[in-house]
């Protein structure tokens, strides 16, 4: 049995059930459904969002949360928070400590559990409100760190910006993310999408 392992904000936690070990929802859930049609038997998930986390959250309990569970798969979409704070409570992550607190997580990660890293980006879209496009320039910046990092230190990079824009621009903003940061059906179903490919093209032998 596969073991995934899903990580990250109140986008990932997405109102989970804490108490139960394998409870899912919102993307997770979708992307867990997805792959069970497709590979029954294969997969086991966990989800360890928390809603509000940042990276530095992740790094802090990164024993508990991570090397417990033995993953072969981490999941990880963080970053949005990291920007968020500057705006909400004056407490800005520079994109340099974003970067440092990315490396380091992804590097234990391969070191403590030789686990399989799949990174997606943070992403924002226009909402309908618009309250969140003064972040806009911010979450650009954390989106090339997230990349190079991605890209030096994990298996598989996945950009959530472009697709969750794209759908923005054509279906009802309600649809994709009602606040421009935490997806409702349609945003869940792309991320889901983008994730279980990229977790399907891990394994080509299953």
């Amino acid at each position: 049995m596969i073991r995934i392992l899903f990580q990250g904000d109140s986008i990932t936690d997405a109102g989970r059930n804490r108490l139960r070990r394998h409870a899912l929802a919102g993307y997770t859930k979708k992307t867990a459904e997805i792959l069970k049609s497709r590979h029954p038997g294969k997969f086991t998930f966990f989800n360890r969002g928390i809603s509000g986390n940042r990276t530095k959250n992740l790094l802090a309990r990164y024993n508990r949360h991570f090397v417990r569970i033995r993953p072969d798969v981490v999941t990880v979409m963080i970053g949005i928070n990291d920007v968020w704070r500057k705006y909400d409570r004056n407490s800005p992550t520079s994109p340099e400590q974003y970067a440092a607190n990315l490396t380091k997580l992804f590097t234990d990660i391969k070191k403590d559990t030789g686990a399989k890293i799949v990174v997606l980006s943070p992403y924002l879209t226009s909402g309908t409100d618009g309250r969140w496009e003064v972040m806009r320039g911010d979450v650009d910046i954390f989106i090339a760190v997230c990349k190079e990092v991605a890209e030096m230190c994990a298996d598989i990079y996945i950009n959530t910006d472009i697709p969750m824009n794209e759908a923005n621009a054509v279906t009802p903003h309600e649809l994709i993310s009602i606040d421009g940061v935490h997806p409702q059906e349609k945003g869940q179903e792309i991320l889901a999408n983008l994730l279980a490919d990229a977790i399907e093209s891990l394994y080509p032998e299953i």
